[in-house]
This record gives structure tokens, C-alpha cells and sequence, in this order.
């Protein structure tokens, strides 16, 4: 819904006329023609037709969408992620991606097509890996940029994983902590949050075991509100799973399958059984990952 039949929905549900809808600066003509879409609405009325209503931001605009082509985008997205299989779904997003690939792109396009790259290309032959130019584009634009928007968050989250050492550090500097972070949004933040435990991820599997040590730790000073228990229980799983690998410790290995039992009793059965895979692989596996292929492990996904 737009703006205006946001307003309209909450009106009709809350039984309220045009004329109780009314501040100040508007007439019921105008009111009339901005619930139609046809005059746009200040942001200040609309501040004070929220406060009439006794509205939060928040529950208004979880209803409005402001960009119906992403939310398109987003939602073919994560149809497609859980039907692999379905074939007219999987040709809307390719078509999606061919178009992507043929023009230049804006941040928002550069980070649809970085996310069906990153996560489809393991599945389906039709979407390219994310290619070693678009690795060095990517890391010389984010590294010249001083402040990090949503999308930008979006791409690191997904190619953290694909930068050296040297540039893991140097992005992960600039973007976490989080500036203005308590003006951020949930996704944003979220983004934020997810690259760290993927940055911690990817030293694992790269036996960087030092690396991963320190960024635990510095990931363990973020989200001092203690709020996103997501972030923090992925951050339990990977130090008990780091120490394992360096102790052997059994206790360790324990408190791993502790939460892979908690994903699997609220229902998350596909990344329970995805962290037993990567359980497997690291626990099992010996062959350092340089020797198997260039950053060879599984790639999740991100949600928005």
C-alpha cells in the first residue's frame, strides 16, 4: 500500500471519518485527494495525523511500501531460496538477474544482483559466481566510502567472505561500529550484526583460527543493548565451535549441538541441518580450504 491507502486502511479500521482525519493545515478536499493518491502529504501533517491517531512510525509504515520493485524483488527472493525447484519462479528471478547484468547499476541494483550471485550461484548454472574484477571493485568502492548505507551493509554481509585478510579489516573498520547506530534501522543493523559472524565464519573455514579469535571478541563488544539474541546466539555457536576445533574439548562440542537442538525445536530445521553439515566439514575435513578451491564453503541466507 502507498501512503494514502495506509491512511485509508487505518481510518476505516480504527472508524474514524475524513473529517476527524483533519489537522490544521488541510481541508477535506485536500485529506480526500491524499487517501486517493492524488496530493502528496507533507511530512509534518503527517507526523501530526500519526499523533491524532496515536500511530508509532513503526506500525504505519510497516504497512507502506515505499519501493513496491524491491519488495517484489525481496519476495521472489526468498520464494526462490526455499523452491529451488519451482521453474517459473526460478525464470522471473533469472530474467531479474540477466537484466541486471546488462546495464549499469545503481547501489540498490548492485546489491540485488551481489545477493543472487552470492546465494544462487551454488545452485543454479545460470547465475555466475561472483567474479575475482567484481571482488576488487567492490572492496576499492567500499573502502573510498566514508559512510555505509543500508545496501552497502547488504553487499559486505555477502561478499565479507570473498575479501582478503588486509580488506576484511580494513571495510569491518569503517563499517562496525555501527555509525549513528541508534538511528539505524533493524535491517540495517541486522546486516551489520551478520557480517561480523560471517567475517568470524570465514576465518574458521579458512584456519584462522587467531583472526576469528579477535574478531569474536571484538564482536562480543557490539550490540551492547544485548537486544538481537540471533547475533548473540550465533556468536555462543561460534566460539563453542572455535574452541573445540582448538582444544578438542568435548564440552565444546556440546554446547554446538545444544543450539543446533534449539533451531531444530522452534522449527528452523533447514539451519540446523545446515550447521551439522558445516559441523561435519570443519570437525572431519583436514584438507585446508586454499587446497579445495577459492573460498569453497556453503553459502547461506541473508535475510532482510
Amino acid at each position: 500500500m502507498d501512503i494514502g491507502e495506509t491512511l485509508r486502511f487505518f481510518r476505516k479500521k480504527l472508524h474514524l471519518t475524513q473529517k476527524e482525519m483533519l489537522d490544521n493545515y488541510l481541508d477535506p478536499s485536500s485529506y480526500s485527494r491524499i487517501e486517493h493518491g492524488k496530493q502528496v502529504i507533507r511530512i509534518d501533517t503527517l507526523a501530526d495525523v500519526l499523533k491524532k491517531l496515536s500511530l508509532s512510525s513503526e506500525e504505519f509504515f510497516a504497512r507502506v511500501s515505499l519501493d513496491e520493485e524491491q519488495k517484489q524483488f525481496k519476495e521472489l527472493f526468498y520464494y526462490c531460496a526455499s523452491h529451488l525447484d519451482n521453474q517459473t519462479k526460478k525464470q522471473k528471478l533469472i530474467s531479474y538477474y540477466s537484466r541486471l547484468k546488462e546495464k549499469q547499476l545503481n547501489l540498490k541494483e548492485y546489491s540485488n544482483y551481489i545477493v543472487i550471485k552470492s546465494y544462487f550461484s551454488q545452485f543454479w548454472r545460470e547465475i555466475d559466481p561472483i567474479t575475482e574484477q567484481e571482488i576488487v571493485k567492490t572492496a576499492e568502492y567500499l573502502l573510498k566510502k566514508d559512510y555505509y548505507q543500508q545496501y552497502d551493509y547488504i553487499i559486505i554481509c555477502n561478499m565479507i567472505r570473498l575479501f582478503t585478510f588486509k580488506q576484511q579489516d580494513l571495510i569491518i573498520a569503517r563499517a562496525i561500529p555501527i555509525p549513528d547506530e541508534n538511528q539505524r534501522d533493524y535491517i540495517t543493523k541486522n546486516f551489520a550484526y551478520t557480517t561480523i559472524t560471517n567475517l568470524i565464519t570465514s576465518r574458521i573455514y579458512e584456519k584462522d583460527y587467531s583472526g576469528a579469535q579477535k574478531y569474536i571478541v571484538f564482536a562480543n563488544k557490539q550490540d551492547m543493548t544485548a537486544s538481537n539474541y540471533n547475533y548473540r546466539m550465533n556468536l555462543q555457536y561460534l566460539h563453542n565451535l572455535l574452541q573445540y576445533l582448538l582444544t578438542g574439548n568435548h564440552k565444546y562440542m556440546e554446547h554446538v549441538y545444544d543450539f543446533v537442538r534449539l533451531l531444530e525445536n522452534i522449527g528452523d530445521i533447514l539451519q540446523a541441518e545446515n550447521l551439522k553439515k558445516e559441523i561435519k566439514f570443519l570437525t572431519y575435513n583436514q584438507v585446508p580450504v586454499s587446497k579445495k578451491g577459492d573460498k569453497d564453503y556453503p553459502v547461506g541466507i541473508f535475510k532482510y
